[in-house]
């Protein structure tokens, strides 16, 4: 009998320590708000091609004369020079054309592949932007919207694997009829989706550009700076 008890208690001992190893594991990491403006950042820097690319098509492809009476498709693959900071290659759409003297659209598709500094992603989206300003004021003004969404590898925080979207509210950003520079804008961008661990996520950032290429995302009232050509956090 003793020696059952020595053996139940030699099991019970097990059990209880292969239990306490199970809750001492290192927990599935969350998406963080760093991996959440990174991803932010990326999407819309210039260096990427990113939404902010397009409201400078935009603006740009207002200002030919041919435009003013027709409306354009015109679909392009789009590739990164070799050795930037940031590899990329978009299969795009464009569509464009002044829908009334004072409101020019651009509508635009994308599909394709990123690697950047913090982010690697495969990804599809859209988006609609329209340009305002041309009949008074001395600066062209662009709002719209754009989404993305596809797979997202951080490099950053807890270098999540991630599955989701990107969603983009562009307001009032300011593009001078002199220089045909942005000065100002803001964007509200939405990242939401679940880690590689089955975890969902959602952050909601608030983009103001400072000008001089330079940006703040506010997440959670947390404040990060980034550089709209690269995208990189600073």
């Amino acid at each position: 009998m003793t020696n059952l008890k020595i053996v139940f208690f030699l099991m019970l001992a097990i059990a209880m320590a292969t239990s306490c190893k199970k809750n001492e594991e290192t927990p599935l990491p969350d998406a963080t708000a760093e991996e959440a403006a990174a991803i932010m950042a990326t999407s819309f820097c210039t260096g990427n091609a990113g939404t902010m690319t397009q409201v400078e098509d935009a603006v740009d492809l207002s200002q030919s004369i041919m435009l003013k009476s027709s409306l354009i498709d015109s679909s392009f693959t789009i590739t990164s020079l070799p050795g930037a900071l940031i590899a990329y290659q978009y299969q795009m759409n464009y569509s464009f054309g002044f829908q009334a003297p004072n409101n020019f659209q651009l509508v635009y598709s994308a599909s394709g592949n990123y690697d950047s500094p913090n982010v690697t992603a495969a990804i599809s989206g859209d988006g609609t932007l329209a340009v305002t300003g041309f009949l008074t004021g001395d600066a062209y003004i662009v709002n719209g919207k754009s989404a993305s969404e596809g797979n997202f590898a951080t490099k950053i925080g807890n270098k999540n694997s991630i599955t989701g979207t990107v969603s983009s509210t562009i307001t009032n950003f300011r593009f001078s009829k002199t220089t045909g520079l942005p000065e100002s804008g803001s964007a509200t961008i939405v990242v939401a989706g679940s880690t590689g661990a089955g975890r969902s996520f959602g952050f909601t950032g608030t983009l103001v550009y400072n000008g001089n290429n330079n940006a703040t995302l506010t997440i959670n009232g947390k404040t990060f700076n980034f550089n709209v050509i690269s995208g990189i956090l600073l």
